[in-house]
């Protein structure tokens, strides 16, 4: 890999690399020989190598982590076709586009097979494998609970149980590819498209954004630092409005509790445990907060 490394440290590079490739071929189902699949790409990997010459930045992990990538990569590229293994299907659910307004009519997406995802909240980029804000609320298919792994996939049979009519960004999939193609429709579905002509279901859902938005929580939680744990209060206020429009929802129009995640993304409450706090339950319907760390109200 280098001018200055030894004969014995190079052959040990190499058994390492072969054992990687044989990995990474495992991992796509390709038939490809270890030794075939480092030979096609030496001079790539030769390239990510540690620097000898004093400007090495990189970690040991980081540059296997580049290396790992490059085989899988490359693994890849020797079967460019599906041959169903899951892996995508277990790696997060698809996103809805404007192209899928047809699988909404047709009913083979119903509400409660949906979850929003709303502006700001942290969600997982299956494409960088990195757990980010949404940058723009999107609907996606709902993840079989605990995993991301979608609704619609099987494990036993790791079959889809609707394939034949699967989302545009299901169809356009191509682990193979790292720059699937794009399309001028690829434009996020929202909520706003989906009930902007139920005028008194689409106010509440923008009266809730407005009051319970990831923005809001995240000032919240801000002020609730700042004021070492003083202003409380305003979660549970947040968590109180919260629940009523659940409630209202659900009482007062007649909507399914499954599709709450659809007509409001997921509870608020669940959230605010993602910032170390833990909500309880009251006898008397309201709220306790308490830091998950050391079981003390804030």
């Amino acid at each position: 890999m280098t001018q200055e490394i030894s004969k014995a440290d190079r052959d040990f590079f190499v058994v390492l690399l072969k054992e990687e490739a044989r990995e990474a071929i495992w991992k796509v189902g390709a038939s490809v020989e270890p030794q075939v699949l480092v030979d096609s790409i030496i001079e790539e990997l030769q390239g990510l190598a540690p620097r000898t010459d004093g400007s090495e930045t990189r970690s040991e992990e980081e540059i296997w982590s580049q290396v790992r990538e490059r085989l899988l990569k490359a693994a890849y590229e020797t079967r460019p076709y599906c041959i169903k293994c899951g892996t995508c299907c277990m790696e997060g659910s698809p996103t809805l586009t404007t192209e899928d307004w047809d699988l909404l009519r047709a009913d083979v997406l119903k509400p409660e097979n949906l979850m929003t995802v709303r502006k700001g909240e942290p969600t997982y980029d299956s494409r960088t494998q990195q757990t980010g804000p949404a940058a723009q609320e999107m609907l996606k298919i709902r993840e079989q609970p605990g995993t991301r792994t979608c609704l619609f996939y099987d494990g036993w049979s790791k079959r889809c149980s609707i394939y034949e009519d699967r989302p545009v960004q299901c169809r356009r999939q191509e682990c193979w590819n790292p720059e699937p193609a794009q399309s001028a429709d690829d434009t996020p579905l929202t909520r706003h498209d989906l009930f902007r002509s139920v005028g008194e279901l689409l106010d509440v859902i923008e009266r809730h954004e407005e009051r319970c938005s990831y923005e809001e929580l995240s000032m919240v939680m801000a002020r609730l630092a700042a004021t070492k744990g003083q202003t409380v209060e305003d979660i549970v206020e947040m968590l109180r409005y919260d629940q009523h429009v659940r409630d209202f929802l659900q009482g007062k129009l007649g909507l399914d509790p499954e599709a709450m995640e659809l007509f409001l993304g997921r509870p608020l409450r669940k959230a605010i445990e993602s910032y170390g706090l833990r909500v309880e339950d009251q006898p008397d319907g309201s709220f306790l907060v308490t830091a998950i760390e050391g079981d003390s109200e804030k």
